[in-house]
């Protein structure tokens, strides 16, 4: 994923003034607090609840976290908090539903160690005990001595609460006391602490990996979450690299709020890749060199080829239902053990699938191989037998996509291919695809991916309504339709009656090229104000 610069933003707009000054007037009360407990009543000029018509001059009454009441000129309860937002306008939080989230941490004293020798990358920042808290400099050898001014430039390790690398050893030059090593790679973290992050796209072990999960390796003090939320996005499908034909299960996660409670549903959909993602990001895909004296390894697995990927699909469901009926699994491309069960689950609809394809032949194999396997059953229970990602040509099938009723996480929009798609499968896009998705009666959502800012979901949906889609179309397909894909109906992407109080107040129309968030509230909570 890139790294977003910063770009300077300017509050020009007689909104955000009318705002600030009320802001100044009124205290913080005026902005809401970050306690979710209690009653709180929201006013704004119009309220777009995604499930039915904008309610001009509208209200939210917010009770331990929900949405207990929605309309105009409700009765305000006694005793409850008023946030009185002027001018702005409400929507529920954005959800993307394929996001691609940046694990890392860049932490000043991180970034210090980094630049002395790069210790900290070895450090699993999901097992830190403290993972706000400042981390410790590191010298060039990789323990936390060092020459005086680097020794204090952050706070003493053991008053943080911080679990130091395993090169550590000695007495701390901060408080003198024993330094206790962190546990080496493997350790009762239970995270490879030595896996540089660069390379760390998908287990190499196999390419049928969907016993794994993503959340087992998700950093939640990420600040990528931190950005998400100040762009108005509120719960993420944090998705499984695409270096797997058969990768692992994505998660749920709210991008804010009690760390607690923000994993939603640690175990979700499994995700599979057609195309060249998993050829060309699965590290050690690559043909027997003998002559260069190399054999056949796990290095040299398939696939190199799309032959090789819709094999290594295929053969992994057909060795399920072999296991399952008592027989023998054998072969290179074989799943592993673990994988067995988890693949009966897609083929029973327990566990959804979703396949990610851009060019229209990998779109049209995947329709054909979810049909050969009957993927979700006889008559799958969710509605469909997969979800479709990305779908860069999905204009090119779309009466196959229609038949077959595959639902399309589509996007991101861009005019040109960028970052890992740009190695010849994102060539033909166009920008009225999610409008060609809308007239074929295609149920889709929009996804930014791993863009962020001024390309982000915000601006997914403003690309979409420049190209066809109403605002309420494009509301719709960045809240109330990635819910419903997730199965979280009426609990995100919604301003009703029993929703999770997930909300954004922008300082113009939803999604105008001017507008942006100014207030977002998470689970009742206020985590931008």
């Amino acid at each position: 994923m890139r790294n977003p610069t910063q770009r300077g933003q300017a509050a020009g707009s007689g909104v955000l003034i009318a705002l600030l000054v009320a802001s100044s007037v009124l205290g913080a009360s005026a902005w809401g607090q970050d306690d979710p407990s209690g009653t709180t009543v929201i006013k704004v000029r119009r309220v777009y609840t995604a499930a039915g018509e904008p309610i001009e001059h509208g209200m939210v009454v917010v009770r331990d976290g929900r949405i207990v009441a929605v309309g105009a000129d409700l009765k305000i309860p006694e005793g409850a908090a008023t946030i009185d937002l002027g001018e702005a306008c409400l929507t529920p939080g954005l959800i993307d539903a394929h996001a691609a989230i940046d694990s890392e941490i860049p932490d000043a004293a991180v970034a210090a160690g980094r630049r002395r020798g790069g210790m900290w990358e070895q450090i699993s920042t999901v097992a830190q005990s403290s993972p706000q808290a400042p981390l410790a400099a590191a010298d060039a050898d990789g323990c936390c001595g060092g020459s005086a001014a680097e020794v204090h430039e952050v706070p003493c390790p053991h008053q943080a609460g911080m679990a130091l690398p395993p090169t550590c050893e000695g007495i701390c030059p901060h408080c003198g006391q024993p330094v206790a090593p962190a546990a080496p790679p493997g350790g009762a973290a239970g995270f490879a602490e030595g896996v540089p992050r660069q390379r760390s796209f998908a287990e190499q072990a196999s390419e049928v990996t969907p016993h794994l999960r993503v959340a087992d390796t998700l950093n939640l003090f990420s600040t990528d979450f931190t950005r998400l939320m100040r762009e108005g996005v509120t719960t993420v499908w944090v998705s499984p690299d695409s270096a797997s034909v058969i990768g692992m299960r994505g998660a749920v996660v709210k991008t804010a709020g009690a760390a607690g409670k923000r994993v939603v549903r640690a175990a979700d959909a499994v995700k599979a890749s057609m195309g060249g993602d998993s050829i060309r990001r699965g590290a050690g895909n690559q043909m027997p060199r003998p002559s260069r004296g190399g054999g056949v390894t796990f290095m040299t697995r398939r696939p190199t080829t799309r032959m090789g990927v819709a094999w290594v699909f295929r053969k992994a469901f057909y060795d399920a239902r072999r296991a399952a009926a008592g027989g023998g699994v054998s072969g290179a491309d074989s799943p592993p053990a673990p994988a067995i069960d988890v693949l009966l689950a897609v083929l029973s609809g327990d566990v959804p699938l979703r396949i990610q394809a851009r060019m229209q032949h990998d779109i049209m194999v995947a329709i054909e191989l979810a049909n050969e396997l009957r993927i979700g059953g006889e008559s799958p229970k969710h509605g469909y037998r997969f979800i479709l990602e990305e779908g860069t040509e999905a204009y090119q099938c779309l009466a196959e996509l229609k038949s077959a009723g595959i639902p399309v996480i589509f996007g991101p929009i861009f005019d040109t291919p960028r970052g890992y798609r740009g190695f010849g499968e994102a060539n033909d896009p166009r920008l009225t695809t999610a409008t060609q998705l809308r007239d074929a009666g295609i149920r889709f959502a929009l996804t930014a991916n791993d863009l962020r800012e001024e390309e982000g979901l915000a601006r997914q949906a403003m690309m979409a309504m420049r190209f066809g889609l109403t605002r309420g179309e494009a509301l719709r397909a960045v809240t109330a339709v990635p819910a419903e894909l997730l199965g979280l109906k009426g609990s995100v992407g919604t301003i009703e009656e029993g929703a999770a109080a997930d909300l954004v107040a922008w300082n113009g129309e939803p999604f105008a090229a001017e507008s942006r968030p100014l207030w977002v509230m998470v689970d009742g909570a206020v985590v931008m104000k």
